[in-house]
């Protein structure tokens, strides 16, 4: 299984060239494809979701995340092999920063490119170069032999949530089509602090309820509950929280007890 985590989804020419590639070099390879809430050039978002995507998809899935970051080593294909051998291929512009941090390094590889099909062109650098080692990677092709060991990889610098006895902070990851906000914030951090299921929490001076199922909440009521990867989620049955809330990607959060 290929999952492709992208930046293009809205590209529906991008996409249909991709598919096509997958389709004419693995038509039996199951891909998944992943594009929003991703916006055009969004890394931190790309880097949450392939997180968040690779806590509940197989260890032998490959991962192939397609954004196009602004860093200088923005259009250079690299590889990264976890700790506990999952494996990642992208570019090096930060998107493999959350993978990093949940799953650890076991090696990260510099892709040997030909002077044939070495290109500035991300497109191309997809084409020629992703698509095919994902393939590659599917029929057995060992990591090592991707190329040589990368040690200066980019990290993003980004904002980790921190709790004392009746707060935490943290901030929006990213925003789902409901307006549904995930965080950065480890559900398990309620527990630490001392709140339970159906308590009550104080989301930036607003009240919300601890729940398990959406469907449990009063109209425009806030409810917190545990999204994809293990991370505190907020939502609403009737409303998009993102408006009850006035926030936005990357936008601060503090819950007090």
């Amino acid at each position: 299984m290929i999952a492709v985590i992208t930046d293009h989804g809205s590209d529906e020419l991008f996409m249909g060239v991709l598919k096509g590639n997958f389709s004419a070099l693995a038509p039996k390879e199951e891909i998944i494809e992943v594009t929003r809430p991703i916006e055009f050039g969004d890394v931190y978002t790309a880097s949450c979701i392939t997180e968040r995507l690779a806590c509940h998809l197989p260890k032998s899935t490959i991962f192939m995340i397609i954004v196009d970051g602004q860093n200088e080593s923005a259009r250079r294909p690299i590889g990264l092999r976890t700790k506990d051998d999952r494996l990642f291929i992208g570019f090096d512009n930060g998107t493999f920063t959350l993978p990093i941090e949940r799953f650890g390094i076991k090696q990260i590889r510099e892709m040997n490119i030909s002077k044939t099909k070495f290109s500035l062109s991300f497109t191309r650098s997809v084409l020629d170069i992703l698509i095919p080692v994902a393939i590659e990677f599917s029929n057995g092709k060992t990591f090592e032999s991707i190329g040589s060991v990368y040690m200066t990889f980019y990290d993003l610098k980004h904002k980790k949530a921190t709790m004392d006895d009746k707060r935490i902070d943290g901030e929006i990851s990213f925003v789902n089509d409901l307006g549904d906000l995930s965080t950065n914030i480890p559900f398990d951090y309620l527990e630490k602090v001392g709140v339970h299921q159906e308590d009550k929490l104080m989301i930036n001076g607003k009240s919300s309820s601890i729940m398990l199922d959406r469907r449990a909440g009063r109209k425009n009521e806030l409810i917190v509950c545990e999204g994809l990867g293990g991370y505190l989620e907020i939502t609403s049955r009737y409303a998009r929280a993102c408006d009850i809330l006035k926030l936005s990607p990357r936008s601060n959060l503090i819950l007090e007890v």
